[in-house]
């Protein structure tokens, strides 16, 4: 069973993965030079929609198992598949994106299909192992990214220039807190939890570390974003597709020692295959577990040809990153909503049982 513990690591670096690759981006092309104030709006606006979902989702159960115990088969077929869809938008991306990123800042020469082809291999083996002993892995990991990333902060002081952040509202107030709701999306893997709660003790857990992890990682979001929006002007910061590879490139320490890029590389690469395997073995469950599936290896594998084949499918990166802003806009809607319906039609149901 997972720990408070590991369940706020599993899902704080759920959340803090996206800000590795190129969700800053996103939120520059969003909000402008403002994009960390729409972060503590938007950290604020989940909080509480996440205190809502407390409040009302009050059983034990994952979210389609309390679907099924509302409307039977039917229900948890289509809470399934909806589950299905929005958790492989969340990771497809990274499917496409990391390989052709690894390829441009560490591995120059190495065709990008044998770096993809790796990559799925490790996560295939990742999720093998099974959800704990991924979690025992976040629980010894993250710590010590932790303690990279304030170094990597620290490092970035010298460069930081505070007339950067103006005009303090960006692109506008609209732009920042009417459609900058969408940057809700940011905390789109919350939804882990909703199918973590079966391997957890009690819903006591997951109430507490959704919250908990709420609050860290927007408040990680919050520090690259800032960083970056402190070290490049706008609007050149929207030219760049990998912000935080930006960043790393800024610190030089000595001549012995000229690039600290590496050492964050290789933890951010650790962040997104431990990302990558939760997925995978989570996505698995909801298939099994939709539509009543006996667990087996071979199906780990069968998901993870289904999320290579959706990655593979826009033309070019370019393409991709379109889609991915085009499925941030609407992403937290389903994340925030599924919840609290199933949730709320839970209750209602245990209610009328219990007047019977």
């Amino acid at each position: 069973m997972l720990t408070q513990k590991q369940l706020t690591t599993i899902s704080v670096n759920a959340i803090a993965v996206k800000m590795l690759l190129t969700y800053p981006r996103v939120l520059i092309l969003m909000c402008g030079n403002a994009a960390w104030i729409n972060l503590l709006y938007c950290t604020a606006l989940a909080v509480l929609l996440f205190g809502a979902i407390r409040l009302i989702y009050n059983t034990d159960r994952n979210i389609i198992d309390a679907a099924a115990e509302v409307g039977g088969t039917c229900l948890r077929v289509i809470v399934g598949v909806i589950l299905f869809i929005v958790m492989s938008a969340n990771v497809v991306s990274l499917i496409r994106v990391f390989p052709e990123i690894i390829k441009l800042v560490l591995l120059q020469n190495t065709p990008e299909e044998i770096i993809g082809v790796i990559f799925i291999a490790a996560l295939i083996l990742g999720a093998m192992c099974g959800i704990e002993a991924i979690g025992r892995v976040h629980e010894i990991f993250i710590p010590i990214a932790g303690i990279v990333f304030v170094i990597f902060l620290l490092l970035l002081i010298p460069k930081y220039n505070i007339e950067l952040i103006f005009p303090i509202f960006g692109k506008g107030p609209f732009k920042l807190f009417i459609e900058g709701i969408s940057g809700l999306s940011i905390f789109s893997d919350i939804l882990l939890l909703n199918m973590l709660i079966s391997h957890t003790k009690s819903i006591d857990n997951y109430k507490k570390t959704g919250t908990k992890s709420i609050i860290i990682g927007g408040l990680c979001a919050f520090c690259i974003t800032a960083a970056y929006t402190l070290s490049y002007a706008y609007p050149a910061s929207e030219n760049f597709l990998v912000p935080v590879y930006q960043l790393e490139r800024m610190i030089y320490l000595s001549n012995f020692f000229s690039r600290f890029e590496a050492v964050f590389q290789f933890i951010w690469t650790i962040s997104i295959l431990l990302y990558g395997s939760v997925y995978l073995a989570v996505l698995t469950e909801v298939w099994e577990t939709s539509f009543k599936i006996s667990s087996a290896k071979i199906n780990i594998a069968a998901i993870a040809v289904i999320l290579i084949g959706a990655a593979v499918f826009p033309r070019s990166l370019s393409v991709t990153t379109e889609w991915e802003m085009t499925i941030t806009r609407w992403m937290y809607i389903p994340v925030f909503l599924l919840p609290l319906a199933v949730g709320l039609f839970h209750r209602i149901k245990k209610r009328n049982r219990n007047r019977k």
